[in-house]
Parts: C-alpha cells; structure tokens; sequence
C-alpha cells in the first residue's frame, strides 16, 4: 500500500507543537488560563483550561477547571454553554462539599436565564445534603430570590425563615400576599358594555380613552347607516370593521389588567429584594 509521505514543513510543525506542550508543566497551563480570564480573554482562557483536560481528563482539579470554563463562558454571556459546563462540574465533584458548591453555583446561572424551576431544584438537592453552614444559608437565600422572582410570596418567606430573622421582611411579605389585583375578566367586562373602561380600571387611562373615542366612532358609522335605510352597509361594517376593534378593545382590557398585575408583582419583588441584600450585608 503506498502512503502519501507528511510534507516536511506539517511534519516540522507536529513536532514543534507537541514538543512545547510537553515542555510547559501543568501548572503552567493552568496558571496561563487564569492570566488570560483576569486580564479579559475568556475565549483564549477556555482554550487553555480545555487543552489541560485533554490531556488530563481525570485530574482531581477538573471539576473546579470545569467550574473556571463556565464563568469565562458566564462573562461571554454564553449561559448555555454556562450552564452543561457547571453540570460536567458537578458530575466531576469529588465530595460532597465541592458537589453542593457547584450545584449552587448552577443554580445562580439558572437565575440568570430565568430558569427558576430548574434552581429551585438544585437548591433543594444541596439542601437534602445536610451541607455547611455557610452553603445551607446560601442555598436557602438563592431557593428564596427564586421564588421571589415568580412571586411566590408564602414560599420564598418559608425558605427565609431558617436564614434570617430579621422582622423587617415579613412585612414587606405581607405586602405582597395582600397586593391589589386587577382581574383580567372584570376588565373585558367592563370595555364590553363601555369600550375603553377596562383600560380605565387597568390603570391605562390612555389607552382607554382611545378606545372609547376609536369605538365610539366605529359605532356611529353603522348607526348612520341604518338611520339612511342602509342596512346592507350597517351590516358589512359591523361585520368587518366595527366587530374587530370591538373584539380588540376588549383584549386590550384584558392584558392591560395583566400587565398591571405584572408591574405590581415586579415593584413589590424588586422591594423584597432590596431588604433582602441590606439583610445579607448585616
């Protein structure tokens, strides 16, 4: 069988390649990817910490090597790539401390990403642990911002109790079980039998007042036209004009409830929040 012989220049190239991987120790491969994530250069850190676990997969520092990878990638903004990282971390862990460590770390990039379920998961298998002190408050002060973040007031209150007892947060707590809602259904009531009042009673008082002007006109078409015996056109207008921005407003009634909802919900989470870091700082 005839081989097609290496140039030599690619040969060269091999050679000096591997022959100054070899001479450089591990220590300094690693020390060269923590220079290259502090001074800014995260994709040519993750380069150099990738290389070491390639050629030291089994290394005890790989799951903290791991856990290096998915902070340069959480400063990229690479949340994904953050977030299976961490779990390789996990997964390499070699106690139970460095395991709960990078499942709470996990679970501060999940967070991030709005993924609230999947950390309040990860908060609970350190939690089960029975892990130190220091990682028991932690997981528990995470598990609370999580369901603070989806206004589960009564939850994240429970989560606090074992982690701080200062009084000043079941006020704000009560706050927020006893914040006024507006209700979506009562809204679309309303701007069905006076288009635009849903809006009013949302808070939208704009929107409102253009509902009723716009409907109030889109009314009055039809009207006219069956005063001047024109029934056809009374009908094609209801029909295909008058019927749509009708059907509009009372959607629009809707969401603007929800939307003031949602607004409410988040002025009274970012409130809690406050609190809680001025509680963490103490």
């Amino acid at each position: 069988m005839y081989f097609k012989p290496i140039p030599a220049m690619l040969f060269l190239w091999v050679l000096l390649f591997f022959g100054s991987i070899s001479s450089i120790s591990d220590a300094d491969l690693l020390n060269l990817a923590k220079h290259l994530s502090r001074t800014g250069n995260p994709d040519e850190a993750i380069t150099e910490y990738k290389r070491f676990l390639f050629f030291h997969p089994d290394d005890v520092r790989a799951a903290s090597i791991y856990r290096e990878i998915a902070f340069a990638y959480r400063s990229q903004g690479l949340w994904q790539d953050a977030i299976n990282t961490l779990l390789n971390a996990v997964q390499s862990a070699e106690d139970n401390e460095e395991k709960s460590e990078y499942q709470l770390d996990l679970a501060v990039t999940l967070i991030a990403v709005k993924n609230y379920d999947l950390a309040i998961l990860e908060t609970i298998k350190v939690i089960l642990r029975t892990p130190s002190g220091p990682q028991y408050r932690r997981a528990l002060f995470l598990q609370s911002i999580a369901y603070i973040y989806q206004f589960r007031w009564e939850e994240a209150r429970e989560a606090l109790k074992n982690y701080s007892s200062d009084e000043s947060l079941n006020r704000y707590f009560d706050e927020a079980v006893n914040l006024t809602q507006k209700s979506p259904r009562t809204a679309k009531i309303l701007s069905a039998i006076l288009p635009g009042s849903g809006q009013i009673y949302a808070g939208d008082w704009k929107g409102g007042l253009n509902a009723f002007a716009l409907n109030g006109v889109l009314g009055y078409v039809p009207v006219d036209s069956i005063l001047d015996g024109l029934y056809v056109d009374a009908l094609l207008w209801v029909y295909f004009i008058f019927q749509r921005y009708y059907q509009g407003n009372l959607y629009r009634a809707g969401k603007a409830a929800e939307d003031f909802n949602i607004h409410a919900n988040h002025r009274t989470a970012d409130n809690i929040l406050k609190q809680l870091k001025e509680v963490a700082e103490k």
